[in-house]
């Protein structure tokens, strides 16, 4: 049984009623699991901690003995847990407590070992090395596990004892009634050992602040803001405890010329007046290459054209399209023959047939 059962919903988790059956569940389960799979969506973070959270939901309501066990949890939570041992307990000071229990749910807390911290940084990237991914190395000041001590807090990572009040198991327990709670060891502090002689480098603390260079892959097709989590990079945990993770939080230039949506990519190419009236071939960047693009007789300024399979290539999953708008570029420097050359074609051609006529129709 998880400790955070209190804090989460499950049903909502999966989109389903507190009545839904074991099919239902099984049925929301495989929908949400298609959609946010981590090899369907690579880099994507959020779909990953979706994945994770639908598949916990779902190992829960799927099974009827922790279903069960979760129902009466939530209730109990939900009805502040009055009336034990002559004590109340609101939802937020049962979510405290919740990860002490021992001996009625059968599950043993951490012995007050707290994770790493969880660090932050950002990195700028240029938009092609969005568009293809590229490994780079991040400078990170960090607090890591003291080498002196290596990690005890105690002098030469000897000078300690197991601690005679908890036995090293870091909790001591307390019986409230029904219930048999574990705390956090006072004598300890939940650390499981007492300290006879404090480490000189650290002062006891266990860690120092060292600077770090971190390399981290950036995978093809990472929009702006995208959040890449590596696990382990983080602080140090507590003796027996894992290190904290480390979050990196892209930011993507923009593009001198593209302009992104998705996976699919935008640009604005101008056409001269006789490109767009006689129709023309014309040369089109992209990403990795240049292709030529065929402007029929007649394109109207503004009209868009798609090049399948030219825009963004995220990893593991089919690339986007290119699409190309053109707008009609009127030349300036008009020489006075070229002038009086369009003169002639719009007296002789376009007199009375303007495109706004519908306009007074």
């Amino acid at each position: 049984m998880s400790r955070d059962w209190l804090d989460k919903d499950f049903y909502a988790t999966l989109g389903v009623s507190k009545d839904a059956s074991t099919e239902e569940i099984k049925k929301a389960y495989k929908k949400l699991a298609r959609e946010n799979h981590p090899d369907l969506n690579p880099g994507d973070t959020e779909a990953e901690k979706k994945f994770k959270e639908i598949s916990e939901a779902s190992s829960v309501l799927g099974d009827e003995r922790k279903r069960q066990e979760y129902d009466q949890v939530r209730a109990m939570g939900a009805s502040g847990f009055g009336g034990f041992g002559g004590q109340g307990f609101n939802v937020d000071d049962f979510g405290d407590l919740f990860g002490n229990l021992g001996d009625i749910f059968g599950f043993g807390g951490s012995g007050g070992r707290r994770k790493g911290q969880t660090y932050q940084t950002n990195i700028n990237i240029s938009f092609d090395e969005a568009a293809k991914g590229v490994e780079t190395v991040i400078p990170l000041r960090k607090e890591v596990s003291c080498s002196a001590c290596r990690g005890t807090g105690a002098d030469k990572g000897e000078a300690f004892h197991r601690c005679n009040i908890c036995n090293g198991s870091g909790q001591t327990a307390s019986n409230q009634g029904f219930f048999s709670f574990a705390q956090t060891c006072s004598a300890c502090k939940g650390q499981g050992n007492v300290i006879d002689k404090a480490c000189k480098t650290c002062r006891s603390s266990g860690s120092a602040i060292e600077n770090e260079s971190i390399k981290v892959k950036v995978p093809a097709g990472v929009d702006n803001g995208t959040v890449i989590r590596l696990r382990g990079r983080g602080g140090p945990g507590d003796a027996g405890a894992p290190d904290g993770d480390l979050l990196v939080q892209v930011a993507v230039e923009s593009h001198k010329f593209f302009k992104r949506s998705n996976s699919d990519l935008i640009l604005e190419v101008p056409l001269l007046f006789t490109e767009a009236a006689l129709g023309s071939s014309i040369k089109i960047p992209t990403l990795e290459k240049s292709v030529t693009l065929k402007i029929p007789a007649g394109t109207p300024s503004g009209k868009t054209f798609k090049i399948k399979g030219e825009g963004i290539a995220p990893q593991g999953r089919r690339p986007g399209d290119l699409y190309v708008k053109v707008f009609i570029s009127p030349p300036t420097n008009l020489s006075r023959s070229a002038k009086k050359h369009l003169e002639n074609y719009r007296d002789q051609f376009e007199s009375g047939d303007s495109p706004r006529n519908y306009l007074y129709e």
